[in-house]
């Protein structure tokens, strides 16, 4: 089987790149400067992508996108991840705007696609950890009018959103799958805390106190499992790219750092370490695209989320370690890196829920 880029999608691969090395995801200073603005990311990145047609690409043309498949979406997150990108590609485009495609909006879509709206999904609650069906969060009707009360936790790029995506329960009990809506509801309307991600972007919790909203139509329980899995496997790409970067960073750096004498790649426990991180990166790159082709209901986006975020993490611990004292200090990429994969090897379930899902599948 060959699993060459197509010619369209290798350009797709260069443009990205270009981009993020443009806009400074590896230069420690741009990066503090942007997590210092309102919303810890920046707008002219967002709308940059908009330009490309990056935010278009994973959704269907009836929806307004590009219609980009499964390969097209982890090539661009993998070259954003490669680029340490500020961007909320992954948790905030794929996540809720797969939820917005799938209940077929033409009010905010197009504004996500133009660059115009950030969105973010809210469906976790405190109670429930990484389960989007326990929903304490209550909607009822007055009138023609739709409001909402309850609170939301680790709401991604919750900061930085311009729309919320928030679930609410008509019927039911709190961890029943069913009885359960989606709504839309302009971020001025919400209470937002915010607080830093181990990334630096901007989370949040949410506080809704008879808060109106946007009902969409949608079957909650179908679309929130299909985005998930697209935002896994974006991310499983996402933390592939970051994971690359640090190889390529810390093999350069292991052969110009001398001690005893003599560069450190030259000795033989550095080497063998260095062997083994490759081959866990092209196990996980092999396991990656397995996933983007696979058609099994998720199964093997599970069995990647799980299997990249642990590969990627230890690559990375490898590379902080590689780089000794200075490797656990914000000076350098290598720690950066190390966090924006802790936090995407966590975005909607960590390596157990992955795992879980994957032995419900087998």
């Amino acid at each position: 089987m060959n699993f060459d880029l197509s010619e369209q999608q290798a350009l797709l691969k260069a443009m990205v790149e270009r981009f993020a090395r443009e806009r400074g995801g590896q230069d420690v200073e741009q990066r503090r400067a942007t997590r210092a603005l309102p919303g810890g990311m920046d707008r002219a990145g967002w709308q940059g992508l908009a330009a490309l047609g990056v935010l278009a690409l994973p959704f269907a043309e009836s929806a307004g996108g590009l219609g980009g498949g499964p390969v097209d979406l982890i090539t661009a997150a993998e070259a954003l991840g490669a680029g340490l990108a500020t961007e909320p590609f992954t948790e905030s485009l794929v996540m809720a705007g797969s939820l917005l495609e799938a209940a077929g909006d033409r009010q905010f879509l197009p504004g996500v696609i133009a660059g115009r709206l950030v969105p973010a999904a809210a469906l976790l609650e405190r109670a429930g950890r990484y389960n989007p069906f326990h929903v304490e969060t209550r909607a009822r009707t007055q009138g023609e009018r739709w409001l909402l009360s309850g609170a939301k936790s680790a709401v991604w790029q919750g900061g930085a959103a311009d729309l919320f995506l928030v679930s609410a329960r008509v019927s039911g009990a709190a961890r029943d799958r069913s009885g359960i809506s989606l709504f839309a509801v302009p971020a001025d309307r919400v209470e937002r805390r915010t607080w830093r991600a181990a990334d630096g972007s901007l989370a949040a919790e949410l506080a809704l106190r008879d808060v109106e909203a946007v009902p969409l139509d949608l079957d909650f329980p179908d679309a929130c499992e299909v985005a998930i899995r697209r935002t896994w496997l974006a991310a499983s790409a996402e933390m592939l790219g970051v994971a690359s970067m640090l190889f390529g960073t810390t093999l350069s750096y292991v052969k110009t750092r001398v001690q005893f004498g003599r560069p450190i790649g030259q000795f033989q426990a550095i080497q063998h370490r260095l062997a083994d991180a490759y081959v866990a990166l092209e196990q996980a790159r092999s396991l990656l695209y397995r996933a983007a082709l696979a058609e099994d209901g998720g199964r093997t986006i599970a069995g990647a989320k799980a299997y990249v975020g642990e590969a990627a993490t230890r690559l990375a611990h490898e590379a902080v370690q590689f780089h000794g004292g200075m490797g656990v200090t914000d000076e350098l990429i290598v720690g950066h890196g190390l966090k924006r994969i802790q936090m995407l090897a966590r975005l909607w379930g960590d390596g157990e829920v992955a795992i879980a899902r994957f032995a419900e599948a087998a």
